[in-house]
């Protein structure tokens, strides 16, 4: 039976012209022939990438971006928020959605993963707080091993966006200094709480559909914003082991099946699933910057139906690509600063 194809991809900015993001600045939006190079671009990616499913992060221009992968040969496509725009500027977005294009056909219509109340009730999170940007929730018919589960993600970003302006107000640079680091401070913490958030509400929303069907494929792919041995990813797999549980030592834990359930409600990162986990240097998937250095920040995470080494697996990992070669370029806006990321998925025979 043929390979199932899923991957993730950060397009870096998909605003057509005429529109700005974030602000009105000549940096900030795309000239005609630029957007024609993008577009062409990402066409050739695509044929490249060959995935059958791809979860996308900063789209802006959400009409264009569906018929773009509709005329690319993906008919099925959704997003499943309106992009934050300006209310002085409607041609100023403030703030990208996901998006799910797929050659399968989807069952449901794609929605909004719903935050889990029980994080607001149970921590120090606000009773309003929601995903910082909406997840792409969707179930799609596959012809490899039938449904599957696939959620979008695009968590809170790193780094701190400090008001130059308000800082600039103070009067002498000993003050000015102190008012940036104070700014940051707050900045720095409010991103790791958002991004902390954001892995839990997905982790507990992913445990919730494996109690149903203990054995669901189900993926969540998307820049996470972290390293991964962040506690973002700590959060979003929760593969640390469990070495006592209920006041026993796990090895004493008479039954194997009994001592397997943790398995059932972790995610994996399809990375780790694979023998190239041994190399020395796991491949980047965000470029380097002047602010940051290049990291991996993109993910794709299977349920242990997924897992080869689960004896009731459905279908497991068996090859990841990172496409990164257009790092070397010297324009990001005509290409993009992440790499997608795309897993092949093997059937069992005679699952």
């Amino acid at each position: 039976m043929m390979d199932l194809k899923i991957a993730t991809w950060n397009l870096y900015q998909f605003a057509k012209p005429g529109t700005y993001w974030y602000e009105r600045d000549e940096r900030n939006d795309y000239e005609p022939d630029q957007w024609s190079e993008k577009k062409n671009w990402i066409g050739d990616m695509l044929v490249k990438l060959d995935a059958d499913i791809i979860g996308f992060q900063e789209i802006f221009s959400v009409d264009e971006f569906k018929a773009f992968m509709t005329e690319q040969g993906y008919p099925h496509v959704a997003v499943v928020d309106d992009p934050a725009i300006d209310p002085e500027d409607d041609s100023v977005f403030l703030g990208p959605v996901t998006g799910i294009a797929s050659r399968h056909p989807f069952t449901m219509q794609p929605a909004a993963l719903k935050f889990p109340q029980e994080l607001r009730d149970d921590t120090q999170l606000e009773e309003d707080f929601n995903f910082r940007r909406a997840i792409t929730r969707a179930e799609i018919d596959t012809p490899q091993f039938g449904q599957v589960v696939v959620y979008v993600c695009h968590f809170k970003s790193q780094g701190a966006f400090i008001d130059s302006d308000a800082v600039a107000a103070h009067d002498g640079w000993k003050t000015r200094f102190r008012e940036h680091l104070r700014a940051r401070a707050i900045k720095d913490t409010d991103q790791l709480v958002r991004r902390s958030g954001d892995a839990a509400g997905v982790y507990l929303a992913a445990m919730d559909e494996l109690d149903d069907d203990n054995n669901k494929p189900l993926i969540v792919v998307g820049d996470m914003n972290d390293n991964p041995r962040s506690s973002t990813l700590r959060i979003l797999t929760q593969q640390e082991w469990i070495d006592n549980i209920a006041g026993k030592r796990r090895a004493g834990i008479e039954e194997a099946r009994d001592r397997a359930w943790n398995f059932t409600w972790q995610l994996f990162d399809a990375y780790s699933l694979l023998p190239s986990q041994n190399s020395a240097t796991r491949p980047v998937t965000h470029a380097a910057g002047w602010r940051y250095p290049a990291e991996t920040l993109d993910y794709i995470l299977v349920s242990n139906a997924l897992n080869p080494k689960n004896p009731h697996h459905v279908a497991s990992v068996t090859d990841l690509k990172i496409y990164s070669d257009h790092f070397d370029d010297a324009s990001k806006l005509l290409t993009t600063d992440h790499a997608p990321v795309c897993v092949t998925l093997t059937p069992r025979p005679g699952a």
